[in-house]
């Protein structure tokens, strides 16, 4: 799906900027970046002084002692580097207070796989040294062969504890007060959040003590306290350093970019990639917007937000037919469901060229090389106004590695990133089977999460709740949430409901509309469990991109095995099968 997105970045950009000039800006920066005319060699000197405006610096170290907190706080918010935390403000105040939203950062998932991939390569030191290389004076200070082991050594115990708060199952969401969120992040002291989220956020009115802070996870928080009792603050501003290095000066660097991906042929492989990807980070609400005006249209909208309305319809429909929720409970579940708020496409505002061209007025529009665009817009970044159009700018879902496709527990809704709208997930002119196998599915497995052991903790007001289930209905959720324990898989979440959703929705769609297309030779059943798994479906020991999967779903489902002739009793039609809402 990532490499699907990017095979067509360029021409979005190009069909983006016919109908909105103020693409061009973006188009611009891709092309520099793509251009193999232009030499970005040793443009170091250029990014030094970025690096010290973030409160960097690498390898030698700052003579100031900056905090790593503060420092990581602002490189999400000023400068939109969420390397180890994200922060986001929301674009309006509630109750005349600050909502600050922490989790980790959007990027941990990069830096976990480059560390990865360059340690089980065994070439650290060579790659160590590559940026070495760049990066040093005639003032540095060499390092020996266990100092260089060393730092590998803490990246990687830092950078995997970030990961597996990131790819947590297990979270606990939670809204804090800041006063308290000490407790959670000892050494680490509320005073000490205050005073960064001021110093770095600045902002107007300031953030007070009695402010709630909205975390994915307290687990997070605990790691990010964890961190601070094992490292020295010095040690987390060089392994910070070091992140940034690696993941922002291959920018400004073409040398770089090559010693980043190992050899000449993966770096031109992962080219379009990089340069479509600090494109958007660049240029989100812009790229938001042309790649919704270069290929989707008022049919796709309504294509869309009638496939969700039947997913949510469908969910109202097996809550209320539940024979095992007694009414109460029936009553606050659907009431939460119908609730959720989805948040996919844009306002008429920022489909305009105007807009769009005020929002990004500052932005350069034309630089001699890709490492000159990129500092340039960096810093134009830092300095923009913190208004109500930025931040909505910069709250946007990200479509890249791997997509924010996520629902919040706390405020009840779901982001769906633009990029996600496109095959392979979405076909225009696909059969209702396509829809709710492949785009369908993926949003019934986000609907889901609002009834899960999580979900079910949460009122749809954002209220922490001991349950909106009634304790009788408990012990029944509890029972059939646990039904697949024996085969050591802990919950039937978020897959089995999902799949019972979609296949109503679709049952029902495919009824309502006598003239509903179908691919000769295969029937609607067939094409719904073949894009599912076709979404799902992944190599041993690698990551559910999509978080779901396929062999759970189609074991625990009479239709797959009816439709595709599985013998009573083989792998694909256990005896023994789990539902949800039945």
């Amino acid at each position: 799906m990532l490499f699907s997105r990017f095979s067509r970045f360029k021409k979005m950009l190009e069909e983006g900027t016919r109908k909105l000039p103020a693409g061009e800006k973006a188009r611009a920066m891709y092309d520099v970046c793509m251009s193999t005319d232009v030499d970005d060699k040793g443009n170091i000197e250029n990014f030094l002084p970025l690096m010290q405006a973030v409160g960097l610096s690498w390898p030698e170290q700052r003579a100031d002692n900056r905090s790593a907190l503060g420092v990581s706080l602002a490189l999400s918010y000023r400068w939109q580097c969420p390397l180890w935390v994200s922060v986001e403000v929301p674009v309006t105040r509630s109750k005349r207070k600050w909502r600050l939203h922490i989790k980790p950062g959007n990027h941990v998932p990069l830096l976990w796989n480059q560390y990865k991939s360059v340690r089980s390569g065994g070439v650290y030191m060579e790659y160590w040294h590559g940026f070495y290389s760049a990066f040093r004076t005639n003032f540095t200070q060499p390092l020996d062969k266990s100092s260089i082991e060393a730092i590998a050594n803490t990246e990687g115990d830092i950078v995997r504890r970030l990961w597996n708060s990131y790819a947590s199952q297990k979270r606990n969401p939670a809204v804090v007060p800041l006063a308290e969120i000490g407790n959670f992040t000892a050494p680490l002291s509320s005073s000490t959040w205050l005073e960064q989220f001021n110093l770095q956020l600045k902002l107007r009115p300031p953030v007070l003590e009695d402010e709630d802070v909205i975390t994915s996870d307290t687990g997070f928080l605990a790691t990010l306290g964890a961190l601070f009792a094992n490292y020295t603050n010095q040690q987390l501003l060089d392994q910070l350093a070091w992140s940034f290095v690696q993941f922002c000066a291959p920018a400004v660097d073409r040398q770089l970019h090559l010693v980043r991906f190992g050899d000449p042929w993966k770096a031109n492989v992962y080219k379009p990639i990089f340069c479509a990807f600090r494109v958007e980070l660049t240029f989100k609400m812009l790229v938001f917007a042309l790649d919704f005006v270069s290929h989707l249209t008022e049919e796709d909208q309504l294509i869309v937000n009638k496939g969700y309305n039947s997913l949510i319809s469908a969910t109202l429909a097996m809550v209320n037919s539940s024979s095992w929720m007694d009414g109460e409970s029936r009553e606050l579940a659907a009431n939460k469901v119908a609730s959720i708020q989805t948040l996919l496409w844009p306002t008429p505002r920022w489909l305009s060229n105007e807009a769009l061209d005020a929002l990004y007025s500052e932005y350069p529009s034309k630089e001699e090389t890709f490492g000159d665009f990129w500092i340039n817009a960096q810093f134009a970044m830092a300095r923009h106004n913190r208004t109500h159009d930025f931040e909505a700018a910069h709250s946007l879902p990200k479509n890249i590695g791997p997509p924010d496709f996520e629902y919040d527990y706390v405020l009840n809704n779901i982001e769906v990133p633009i990029g996600i709208v496109d095959r392979p997930l979405y076909y225009r002119r696909g059969t209702k089977a396509m829809f709710y196998g492949g785009l369908g599915f993926q949003m019934a497995l986000e609907i889901v999460c609002a009834l899960d052991k999580l979900g079910i903790r949460w009122n749809k007001d954002g209220e922490k709740v001991a349950s909106i289930l009634s304790e009788a209905t408990i012990q029944i959720f509890d029972a059939k949430d646990s039904c697949l324990k024996d085969e050591g898989i802990e919950t039937v979440f978020p897959e089995i409901p999902a799949l019972e959703i979609a296949y109503t929705a679709m049952v029902h769609a495919i009824q309502s509309d006598k003239d509903s297309l179908s691919i000769q030779g295969l029937s609607e059943e067939k094409v719904f469990f073949m894009t599912i798994c076709y979404m799902t479906c992944r190599s041993p020991n690698t990551q559910e991109v999509l978080g779901a999967n396929c062999n759970k779903i189609v074991r625990n489902s009479p239709v797959f095995q009816k439709t595709f002739n599985c013998p009573s009793g083989s792998k694909m039609n256990p005896a023994k099968k789990c539902y949800f809402f039945a």
